[in-house]
């Protein structure tokens, strides 16, 4: 179609009017309070009520702003777009991710990006120029027409004869504003830019600089849009990578930061690490449970893995009493590309049905007695003095203190003999903090 910025405003307010209403796969961004606007914008330019127009262009462009989609591209409409195509779980998007290539769905993206790439052409000067030109319009229809005794006394006055014409009856003018200010909003804020952190940055800059220099042809690439949801997934998981599922969804995890997380037990971590690998490599899918006492620091154990494995996606479940409450989170990880680990933190954890757990989940229990279900079992000892020791340091130094071997060893056999033996990753911090104060 011909560029909104060369069309009057009938020609593009229902050629916006005409598009909207086509879109199928992505109909779901109709909802989303920018394009109700447009709409309601376009429609009041349509009736001549100029004053909901102006407030309509306004709105859409308060939505723009506030609506929290992604600064990448330089301009609002063109970050909601892309924010809607690539971000958001639309229904191509799902299917792509679980590998299932919907041909009926496959043809409804290319017809909604052939859209949505005309729709992208539209600019905030243009669309309220449409409200100007509408209101020029209007304006010189108000102005009075001679009546027929005006007509009357000036043929009399030249010398010949008029009969008086019947007047037509006329349709109610919609009331217009005395003043329409000339400012347009902008839609422009600066140039193409990746804003913000995405853990599939790597992708999604691909991605985006395909769609904004690709030329206007976007339905060509529809299949590399299926292609990037098939290996990277869709929704949230674009986006972060450490979750935890409580109240049956899923709530993004702040990055853990090395120096804060507390020392593991190192042979039993190494262990746990190289079973995780297995899993990702696709050579083993046993579930495994960490066993131990409490304050032995195996919370601290699924943290660290999630750190040194970025590729692996965490799922941090603080209570769960039956596998049963996991279905939903099952159901939603298998349809995802991306592997995953599970972490199940609640002592109370009453096993699992393996059935349940797709392919790409490793689930990962701690709890103080182990269950015989899991085949996979790291049981993490207490320590011993020195062990206790060493761990003691490590926190010391993470922080930044320096303190003789000799001092932080008499406070540990302080502590040994005060709480008749109990050496564990909490006592460590105790002890530790006490060294400091």
């Amino acid at each position: 179609m011909r560029d909104f910025r060369d069309c009057s405003w009938d020609e593009g307010t229902e050629a916006i009017l005409a598009l909207l209403p086509r879109l199928t796969v992505m109909r779901g961004m109709l909802a989303s309070k920018p394009m109700r606007e447009l709409q309601r914008c376009c429609e009041a330019v349509v009736e001549g009520n100029i004053r909901a127009a102006a407030d309509a262009c306004f709105s859409m462009t308060s939505a723009l702003l506030r609506g929290g989609y992604r600064r990448i591209s330089g301009d609002l409409l063109m970050d909601l777009i892309l924010h809607k195509l690539l971000l958001e779980p639309h229904p191509f998007a799902r299917e792509a991710a679980a590998n299932r290539l919907d041909e009926a769905l496959y043809r409804g993206i290319k017809d909604d990006m052939e859209l949505l790439s005309a729709l992208r052409r539209l600019d905030g000067e243009t669309l309220y120029r449409f409200i100007q030109e509408r209101y020029k319009e209007l304006k010189q229809k108000l102005r009075p027409n001679r009546d027929s005794a005006t007509r009357l006394a000036e043929a009399a006055w030249g010398g010949g004869a008029l009969r008086p014409e019947k007047e037509e009856p006329q349709e109610p003018m919609p009331k217009l504003p005395a003043y329409l200010p000339a400012a347009a909003p902008s839609w422009d804020y600066g140039e193409e830019e990746l804003r913000g952190n995405y853990v599939a940055d790597e992708a999604l800059e691909e991605m985006y600089h395909r769609f904004l220099e690709g030329g206007p042809d976007w339905q060509g690439m529809a299949e590399d849009v299926w292609n990037f949801f098939a290996a990277y997934g869709c929704g949230v998981f674009l986006k972060e990578r450490m979750f935890e599922w409580r109240r049956g969804g899923l709530f993004p995890m702040e990055e853990l930061r090395t120096e804060e997380m507390p020392p593991v037990p190192d042979r039993e971590y190494r262990e746990f690490l190289d079973h995780a690998i297995e899993f990702m490599r696709g050579s083993c899918m046993d579930p495994v449970q960490i066993v131990g006492a409490a304050g032995m620091g195996k919370t601290s154990m699924l943290f660290a893995l999630a750190e040194e494995l970025p590729e692996l996606r965490f799922i941090y479940v603080p209570e769960c009493r039956s596998i049963n409450e996991l279905a939903p989170l099952m159901h939603i990880l298998r349809d995802q590309p991306l592997k995953f680990m599970v972490a199940i933190d609640d002592p109370a954890f009453c096993g699992f049905a393996e059935r349940m757990l797709p392919a790409n989940v490793l689930l990962a229990a701690v709890s103080e007695n182990a269950d015989p279900r899991f085949k996979k079992r790291i049981r993490v000892r207490e320590l011993r003095l020195e062990g206790f020791i060493d761990c003691v340091q490590r926190i010391l130094d993470r922080r930044g203190a320096e303190l003789p071997r000799d001092i932080v060893r008499s406070a540990c056999v302080d502590h040994q003999v005060d709480s008749k033996g109990e050496l564990t990753v909490a006592a460590a911090f105790a002890v530790a903090d006490g060294l400091m104060s």
